[in-house]
């Protein structure tokens, strides 16, 4: 079974449902019948779900699968990982990590993250390992944009 590829704004709604507290099936079920109300509340009705729902429409099995198995990213941006790294794992840029021109610096992850990290965000980005923390069983790692 191949990985299914979502676009960065799909992986965005999604990931910000999850961060609000929808679980992977209800947000499955509020796709499959429709229900657009629970994606009004989440941060305050910031996003348009359409383009979700639009997907579901077109592709329901693959965006089933790619919201129970995980999903690569088409293509990533700097403020793609930012986000993500934000909405899974509460992590704020130049809080808990530093950000460069073209790298996202000294940002620790748990292994269990550090490995979604790697299959969910696209081929234009390298994640290099800079230590093992062994007491937290974290690893501080840097994003760097891929030389084309």
């Amino acid at each position: 079974m191949s990985t299914v590829k979502l676009s960065q704004w799909e992986t965005m709604l999604l990931e910000a449902a999850r961060a609000h507290g929808l679980v992977d099936e209800e947000i499955i079920h509020k796709l499959r019948t429709g229900d657009r109300e629970p994606f009004a509340d989440v941060e305050g009705g910031k996003y348009d779900y359409t383009p979700l729902f639009e997907l579901y429409q077109s592709d329901s099995a693959a965006l089933e699968q790619a919201i129970r198995d995980g999903y690569q990213i088409k293509f990533t941006t700097m403020n793609g990982i930012k986000f993500l790294l934000n909405k899974r794992y509460r992590l704020l840029a130049e809080q808990d990590y530093q950000v460069e021109e073209t790298a996202l610096d000294q940002v620790r992850l748990s292994d269990e993250a550090l490995q979604w990290m790697r299959q969910t965000i696209s081929k234009n980005w390298r994640i290099v390992e800079q230590a093992k923390l062994a007491d937290s069983k974290e690893t501080v790692v840097r994003f760097e944009l891929a030389a084309s």
